[in-house]
């Protein structure tokens, strides 16, 4: 619940902080108009984003890795299966900061990302019968949030270049183990039209997972991938 409640806080905060941002946009874009015809009118604009597409495994994320230890009085293995190509689900909001400059053609702000989803399946070396649900169980599971600075261009009409950088926390599970981490990094090129936009993104960092045991070894798993996603800006 309480996450819930602070997700519905960040974005109240963030559409007060738009809104707000507005007015005074909307008062330099008056000004401007009774400067000449010359005047350019500023297109950037904060809002809402919801957006799909395909997340790739890329360096070590795309490989096997088999960790050994000691369990009890015998050793063990856990094997982390490279990840394959899986959806990734993004909403958040463009939160313009200031007003435009460089003849409204440039505009910085902050990229927040309330909640980005995502699955990867894995090739697990299981008896042929193995039921469906065993084999989602070896799939990578992420879901969390990432913020960050953002720089928009308009160079011409509505069209429109983001360049961002963020920082991502996220929760994961695979195979019967939770892991977490604060520390994902993302940097995002995208272009927009008016409402569609498509992107395409770097992640890279690691992710510690806690593996179900009574002594519970840890272990930390590459998870860089590289995005491609479309969908809209409201």
């Amino acid at each position: 619940m309480k996450k819930y409640l602070l997700a519905a806080s960040f974005i109240l905060f963030g559409t007060i902080l738009a809104l707000a941002q507005e007015q005074p946009i909307q008062q330099q874009q008056s000004a401007q108009s009774k400067t000449g015809p010359q005047s350019i009118k500023n297109n950037i604009h904060s809002g809402f984003y919801l957006k799909v597409g395909g997340s790739f495994a890329v360096g070590k994320f795309a490989s096997t890795t088999t960790y050994y230890y000691n369990y009890k009085t015998y050793k063990d293995t856990i094997t982390y299966y490279k990840a394959k190509i899986g959806p990734a689900l993004e909403l958040g909001w463009l939160i313009y900061i200031g007003p435009a400059f460089a003849g409204n053609h440039i505009r910085a702000g902050i990229d927040a990302t309330f909640l980005t989803m995502s699955f990867n399946p894995t090739d697990p070396l299981l008896a042929p019968d193995v039921s469906a649900s065993k084999k989602l169980e070896y799939y990578y599971y992420f879901a969390g949030q990432k913020f960050g600075p953002l720089l928009t261009i308009n160079p011409v009409d509505y069209l429109m270049i983001d360049l961002s950088y963020k920082l991502n926390a996220t929760a994961a599970w695979y195979h019967s183990m939770w892991g977490s981490s604060y520390t994902l990094n993302e940097v995002s090129l995208g272009l927009r039209y008016r409402v569609m936009l498509f992107a395409f993104q770097y992640n890279w960092g690691k992710v510690k997972f806690t593996y179900n045991q009574g002594d519970n070894p840890q272990y930390w798993v590459d998870y860089s991938t590289f995005r491609i996603i479309m969908g809209l800006k409201f």
